[in-house]
């Protein structure tokens, strides 16, 4: 697995409901999109064959319930073992307990993201970070400049940049930042929260851009702000021939 400080990446992204490919607009499970073409194998293999080497699975059931179910599990570990060697498995979704982020991780998954754990249970994550270091990911999901949890339902009562600068010190070296109000609306990331965190980790970690990145012009824009890398979702889900473009811009 290469890490992200070593190049950016384009992360496309698959999101499970029920064992399908889906996607939220700003998170809502009640704006649920969905595409007639939703087979996530099918669409990952489709990833993999266009020559990414990075992939975002979210579990939304996970995020939802708090635990991970089937058959979003069981398709998160055939893809672990299938990915092309190389490749960078990225997963998050309802990882509320170290005992589901460490089975992830021990099927192979490469990095895991977590929320509401990092922000409840920081001691938990703390003892993550011990054992698994960078393959330890937070997600920073903003609306209204704190963060949201709880599959973004809660708000943490935290500021943005607060929070980046706190995990930061904490050890967590990936932090994956989206713009709620952006996410599955196909408007372009929220540049100006990506710079606040950018800048309020000082470097001390790393930056992936989320939420509405749908074009070339975003994915190099998100680059050239110092991100290590972008994830693209609705934008596929609705035009997976876009891809090959968007990777291109990647590189």
């Amino acid at each position: 697995m290469t890490t992200d400080t070593e190049t950016f990446r384009l992360y496309p992204a698959i999101d499970l409901i029920g064992g399908k490919a889906v996607r939220l607009l700003h998170g809502d499970f009640d704006a649920l999109i969905t595409n007639p073409e939703d087979d996530a194998p099918a669409r990952v293999q489709a990833i993999w064959a266009a020559g990414a080497s990075a992939l975002h699975i979210i579990d939304l059931d996970a995020a939802r319930t708090g635990a991970p179910a089937e058959p979003n599990a069981s398709i998160v570990a055939q893809l672990a073992q299938e990915r092309p060697a190389g490749s960078l498995l990225q997963v998050g979704g309802g990882l509320r307990t170290p005992a589901a982020v460490r089975s992830l991780l021990d099927h192979g998954v490469d990095r895991v993201l977590l929320g509401t754990m990092a922000f409840r249970n920081p001691e938990q994550l703390s003892q993550l970070l011990s054992e698994y270091g960078d393959r330890i990911a937070v997600a920073l999901d903003s609306q209204g400049g704190t963060v949201r949890i709880s599959g973004w339902v809660e708000d943490a009562g935290v500021a943005v940049a607060t929070a980046a600068a706190m995990l930061a010190e904490q050890g967590v070296k990936t932090l994956l930042v989206t713009g709620i109000d952006r996410d599955g609306s196909l408007g372009g990331p929220d540049l100006e929260l990506l710079q606040c965190v950018i800048t309020a980790v000082a470097g001390a970690s790393a930056v992936i851009a989320a939420g509405g990145v749908t074009t070339a012009s975003d994915v190099q824009v998100t680059r050239e702000l110092g991100c290590v890398g972008a994830v693209v979702g609705r934008a596929l889900l609705d035009d997976p021939s876009q891809l090959a473009t968007l990777l291109d811009a990647s590189h």
